[in-house]
């Protein structure tokens, strides 16, 4: 559950070996997940947690390319006037909800990296078991990414490890069905 750091404190990864095997432990029991050849590594343990730290990359760059950091960076009092120029989300501020990005982490490892090694794309409709878990994991992923950033308590904008209140931004969603028709077409 912790998040995996190198020597001098910074996080690498937001999850380890032993949080993907309690998620699916299924998969790695069966020996379906051969490490493959080019990848350099002999060891399915350590072929996973390098997957686990590519996937909290690609996490790190999904926060910041989302419109919530620029929002966030100027609710927080980092005016960002130029978007190239915009500091990249931190993972060694992020002083609430570890748990949550460890899961956020495994389901990313498991529908973007481990998943599509085994899954069978041969079929037509594309409904093969493993196809399915990518489908599975993938909305998971992007149901905890969207609670994350609509909750936005984790992050000390600050670095000082206290979240203050100026710090929090809570962004409300409505959930409500809506029967307007957006696909109405005017003539002027």
């Amino acid at each position: 559950m912790a998040f995996v750091t190198d020597a001098g404190g910074n996080v690498t990864s937001y999850a380890e070996y032993t949080d993907v095997l309690q998620k699916d432990q299924r998969l790695l029991e069966a020996n379906v997940i051969k490490v493959p050849a080019e990848s350099g590594f002999v060891d399915v343990t350590d072929f996973i947690e390098d997957m686990l730290s590519k996937s909290t990359d690609r996490i790190n760059i999904k926060f910041k390319a989302s419109s919530w950091w620029i929002g966030y960076l100027n609710y927080t009092g980092q005016s960002v006037s130029n978007p190239a120029l915009m500091p990249d989300f931190n993972p060694n501020n992020i002083a609430a909800r570890q748990q949550e990005f460890t899961d956020l982490c495994v389901f990313y490892c498991f529908y973007y990296y481990l998943l599509p090694l085994i899954a069978d794309f041969s079929g037509e409709d594309d409904q093969s078991a493993e196809v399915q878990k990518i489908k599975y994991y993938e909305d998971k992923f992007q149901g905890l990414f969207n609670e994350l950033i609509a909750l936005a308590d984790f992050y000390d904008a600050d670095g000082d490890g206290v979240i203050e209140d100026s710090e929090k931004v809570w962004t409300a969603q409505t959930v409500r069905r809506s029967r307007r028709r957006s696909t109405v077409v005017r003539v002027n």
